[in-house]
């Protein structure tokens, strides 16, 4: 088995000043608040569909989802291939509206549409689970690299993490969205390239299914319990995931046609997961059935070795200089979701908090250097939290299930559904965020129940309480005697179920805490009717003239380009940056190669070359075209 040579290391090295440089470029695109945290609504849909797909895609696929793959075989291509069909439904619901909601923050909607408190909330609860996710990324990045660099794996994080955070600062979103196209390109041009590779060692596809087990829905993994229920929680949680959580992506192009597009685009990309992303571990596993046996796993025996099954395929199969490049389309995966989260939670932390609650009249300059600092702070914390979860015994995959299932499912509800639910009262959020996640820390963390159940029970209280806070609020006000009457029956109901449907045997305090929840949920509906109740005209017209809003196309001549906003090329640069690194690769044939490995660095250079040229020349014209013909348009027309 190979190692990763001189060579590999200055591929690596001129990635990161590839990466650097574009932060840099960028720069002179964020001139305020609204450039850095929402591209100044200028981004093409395709880049940004590409940096939606890449934002959810990190060296975690690679890590901890191949080790997953390798222990749970076929089972784990149906969760590879619930993302396409997850991006498809979230922008059916919401890509229209987040583009007419005229936002630069995923949560700013919420202090019209909900109130102040609301807005305060949703933001340190996607804060903190997206700063969470973003430190376990980062770890399996370095988990990933520590093998091939012989490094200490602290001193991989530290380095990794600042680089990441250096060209995030500087760029913004343009940054951000023009980097996850470029690694989009090399990630996909290099996993399309093992996936042959692969099969063609084991003897070919025909040979991988004789050998590997049959489809079971029924694992445990690392002592967590996966079935076909986890499979339709993750596709749940997924398709309002991403009705929320596109938000950026989809506000951040010109209009609702072509914030559809960008969903559209990152959901076909995402079919290719089974394929390039689940193949490769099904191979590692007919070829390594027992990793203790193999010499490359041995010093990582204790700590999750089929996380490194994917690496230690890619040396044995790639050439050197290839190795490189792999290890760079790693890095492209978490820098992708990493720099998407600084950027994102630093717009939270600015504009919904900052400007909200201290300086309400803060100018989109001063906002930009805010941005700044904001994405300065939490590239540290997500680096700090990173050297903590590298050790971790729990796992990497079981550790991104617990922060994505338990605090999702009560944010993008709300999220989602404001912008679809027109009678829901100001406070029906804050009701929705604090059942869901009463009932899914009380039923994973109290009770033990598998992921499949906790999820059900918490999207369905979570939506339950949104969906019917406008009723329960009439309630209140006319029939207060039914409303305690339904409160009780929470109570008693949740109290019953919260103690007979544990895993194990409960002690007597966790039985009190399971009543004490049903009675806290049972309990907080009255508390709730009554805020629902409290909704004056003044906040419902308020309420009503955010969803006129939502109901009135963007002009885009006058809303876009009137500002004196101007198409930035990324075609050519995108392009350009893939014909060096082609250029680059071609450097290692001055060195003595392997015959037979010839052919395949031959193939992936000239791929790179073909791509980049025609991204640069014929993008450029398309866009010139396309901005040219937009300009020339009659009003009537738009």
């Amino acid at each position: 088995m190979k190692s990763a040579n001189v060579y590999d290391f200055i591929v690596i090295g001129v990635y990161f000043l590839f990466m650097i440089a574009i932060g840099f470029y960028f720069m002179r695109a964020s001139k305020g608040g609204k450039d850095y945290f929402a591209g100044g609504n200028m981004l093409p849909w395709w880049v940004a569909g590409m940096s939606l797909y890449m934002t959810n895609f990190s060296a975690w696929t690679f890590t901890g989802a191949a080790g997953f793959a390798y222990s749970v075989g076929w089972f784990m291509m149906f969760n590879f291939g619930a993302g396409g069909l997850g991006y498809w439904i979230g922008t059916a619901l919401t890509a229209k509206y987040w583009r007419r909601s005229r936002t630069i923050s995923p949560v700013e909607y919420t202090y019209t549409r909900f109130n102040v408190g609301t807005q305060q909330m949703f933001g340190w609860v996607i804060a903190f689970n997206f700063t969470l996710s973003a430190g376990v990324q980062l770890a399996s990045t370095c988990k990933l690299f520590a093998p091939f660099l012989g490094l200490d794996i602290t001193t991989v994080v530290l380095v990794i993490g600042i680089i990441i955070l250096l060209y995030c600062f500087m760029g913004g979103l343009w940054a951000v969205a023009v980097t996850d196209t470029l690694q989009g390109v090399i990630l996909l041009s290099i996993a399309f390239l093992i996936v042959p590779a692969s099969l063609y060692a084991v003897g070919g596809f025909d040979v991988l299914v004789e050998k590997l087990p049959a489809l079971s829905f029924e694992h445990v993994y690392n002592g967590v319990y996966y079935d076909q229920h986890w499979l339709l929680s993750i596709l749940m949680i997924s398709s309002i995931g991403f009705a929320a959580g596109g938000a950026q992506r989809f506000f951040s192009v010109k209009d609702e046609k072509d914030a559809r597009k960008v969903g559209w685009f990152a959901g076909w990309l995402a079919w290719l997961g089974p394929l390039v992303f689940g193949i490769p571990p099904l191979v590692a596993r007919v070829m390594w059935p027992d990793l203790s046996q193999e010499p490359f796993f041995q010093p990582y025996m204790e700590s999750n070795p089929q996380d490194l099954v994917y690496v230690a395929l890619c040396l044995k199969i790639l050439p050197n200089g290839l190795i490189g490049v792999f290890l760079a389309a790693m890095l492209a995966a978490t820098m992708s979701a990493l720099s998407s989260v600084y950027n994102m939670v630093s717009s939270i932390f600015s504009r919904d908090m900052y400007q909200t609650l201290f300086r309400p009249n803060t100018t989109d300059e001063e906002l930009l250097k805010v941005g700044r600092i904001m994405t300065l702070i939490i590239g540290v914390i997500v680096t700090g939290l990173a050297v903590l979860f590298v050790n971790s015994q729990f796992g990497i995959f079981n550790l991104m299930q617990a922060f994505f299932t338990l605090l999702n499912t009560p944010v993008v509800i709300p999220i989602a559904f404001g912008l679809i639910f027109r009678k829901v009262p100001k406070w029906g959020a804050a009701g929705a965020i604090v059942w869901g996640l009463i009932v899914g820390a009380t039923t994973r963390y109290v009770l033990g129940w598998t992921i499949g159940p906790q999820v059900y029970l918490s999207f369905i209280m979570t939506f339950t309480i949104f969906a019917t806070s406008y009723w329960t609020g009439q309630l209140y006000k006319n029939n207060k005697l039914l409303l305690g009457g339904i409160s009780l029956a929470i109570a008693a109901g949740l109290g019953w179920l919260f103690t007979h449907t544990a895993a194990a045997e409960l002690s007597d305090v966790m039985k009190a805490f399971g009543i004490g929840s049903g009675a806290a949920l049972g309990g907080s509906l009255f508390v709730f009717a009554r805020l629902f109740a409290s909704e004056t005209v003044e906040q419902r017209k308020l309420v009503d003239d955010f969803f006129k809003k939502l109901d009135t196309p963007i002009d885009v001549a006058r809303e876009v380009f009137a500002k004196g906003k101007k198409q930035i090329s990324t075609f050519p640069i995108v392009g350009g940056t893939t014909i060096v690194l082609g250029l680059m690769m071609s450097l290692i044939f001055l060195t003595e190669l392997p015959e037979e490995e010839i052919p395949v660095l031959a193939g992936i250079i000239i791929l790179l070359i073909t791509v980049g040229g025609l991204m640069w020349y014929f993008g450029r014209k398309s866009e010139i075209r396309n901005f040219q013909d937009f300009m020339t348009e009659t009003p009537s027309e738009k």
